[in-house]
């Protein structure tokens, strides 16, 4: 079959949309609807209601030096020292409620890896001597919570899907890896395979990275989903979750801690033995984690296409 897709393309399109939070992440739902209606692939929208966090000031002092940061919290108010200064490639639950100043050891830039219930800034590794060495430091965030409401667009056969595949499109900052190119795979396979929505169901999902629920502030839309649709949850032979592949060979993983990162649904236990994720490499991931570095340049076509094929063979 003639291949009418441009998945590179595509992914360009969803970049100029970043971060998808909000209006934006709105936007990219209407972006994948018009693809979808291009190509006459019937869709069905599942909406839900939900509260993001928008921050709209933010500023840290390191004795007069004014140090570049981003706010990553969902809560307004002052760091007035560096005695949480942490890395936050550390569980966001072992500090969710401390105010803190955090960095991502293995990236260059700035990486809001972990969001906060307490004031918390996000710097670059750079500027950790600046911190460090500061007598006096002082950080302040405004953050204002939005309610949203945001859309799971579901392709496919939504009564008894043998495989529901998932992928998120909202993102924080750029999100070429984390997870345009989830999306991408999913749409290809979806357009190069029409023939799969007979018995499968495909869902790019909304509000995956950010939410106000406690502790487990990100995968909500897939909770929401979850409400919704248990009941073919439970029908369904095998999930599969489609997020952040095309940065190098593709994996199929299944693993109970992957899962709990790449898919925090409420029932967990129960649909542990059927999820699959299917994803890159995470570690290298990690170079460019929720920050800017994120962009097209980390991506291959041809991990990508790889991703595709892998995804058919199981719903296949």
């Amino acid at each position: 079959m003639k291949n009418t897709f441009d998945i590179i393309k595509f992914i360009k399109n969803l970049l100029q949309l970043s971060p998808r939070q909000i209006e934006n992440e709105t936007k990219a739902a209407n972006f994948i609807i018009s693809v979808l209606k291009k190509h006459n692939i019937p869709y069905y929208l599942h909406y839900f209601s939900t509260k993001i966090p928008k921050t709209k000031k933010e500023f840290l002092i390191a004795d007069k030096k004014k140090i570049p940061c981003r706010g990553c919290c969902f809560v307004s108010g002052e760091t007035k020292n560096k005695d949480y200064l942490i890395s936050s490639l550390i569980p966001s639950h072992f500090f969710i409620d401390k105010s803190n100043i955090n960095f991502n050891p293995q990236c260059k830039g700035i990486s809001l890896s972990n969001f906060y219930f307490a004031p918390a800034l996000a710097i670059s590794k750079k500027d950790l001597p600046y911190i460090l060495k500061a007598k006096k430091v002082f950080g302040k965030v405004i953050v204002e919570p939005i309610k949203h409401k945001a859309v799971n667009i579901l392709v496919g056969n939504k009564k008894n899907p043998k495989t529901i595949c998932f992928a998120h499109y909202d993102s924080i900052e750029k999100g070429a890896i984390d997870n345009a190119a989830g999306v991408a795979v999913l749409m290809k396979a979806i357009i190069l395979k029409p023939k799969t929505l007979e018995n499968n169901l495909y869902v790019f999902s909304a509000n995956e990275e950010l939410s106000y629920e406690k502790p487990t502030y990100w995968g909500y839309g897939f909770r929401a989903f979850e409400k919704k649709f248990l009941n073919i949850m439970i029908k369904t032979k095998k999930i599969i979750v489609i997020d952040c592949p095309g940065n190098n060979k593709t994996n199929i993983l299944e693993d109970d801690n992957l899962a709990y990162l790449a898919f925090p649904i409420k029932n967990k236990n129960k649909f542990k033995n059927k999820i699959k994720i299917i994803t890159g490499d995470i570690e290298k991931l990690m170079n460019v984690y929720h920050s800017d570095l994120d962009d097209l340049s980390q991506i291959k076509e041809k991990y990508l296409n790889e991703a595709v094929e892998k995804l058919l063979n199981e719903v296949y």
